[in-house]
């Protein structure tokens, strides 16, 4: 029943990335909806707000913390290559809640906990500078 619930433990922090930058594209999408709702009925639609100094905002997720009490265990996975051993370790990680405490009669106590930021960074130099275009 452990293998059930545990996944391996970089599985477990990419999937947690991908909900924060799954979030932070939701709300970019909607305020692009929103920007061209108003913005798309005509140029002079948009006039009135931005005279009285309306600017669209945009929403971001600066940093998301996490720390999640895990049940840690070290557990070995087929390789399917044969240039190397068989198996190999890796670190299963399975989240320790109430359900799990009870049918496991695990003790929060010897819980491991995982701690983790996640924060923006700017893109590398030359992802931000455009390509030339052919003449």
């Amino acid at each position: 029943m452990m293998d059930v619930l545990a996944v391996p433990l970089g599985e477990l922090i990419s999937a947690i990335g991908r909900s924060v930058a799954g979030a932070q594209q939701t709300m970019d999408e909607r305020f692009i909806e929103h920007f061209s709702a108003i913005y798309d009925q005509s140029v002079e639609a948009f006039e009135p707000l931005r005279a009285i100094g309306y600017q669209p905002t945009w929403y971001q997720i600066p940093e998301a913390t996490a720390e999640i009490a895990l049940a840690i265990t070290v557990g070995e996975a087929r390789v399917a290559t044969a240039a190397s051993a068989p198996y190999r370790r890796d670190l299963r990680a399975a989240p320790v809640d109430a359900g799990y405490q009870s049918r496991f009669g695990y003790r929060l106590e010897s819980a491991s906990s995982l701690k983790l930021r996640i924060v923006p960074v700017p893109p590398p130099a030359a992802a931000a500078q455009p390509e030339p275009r052919e003449p």
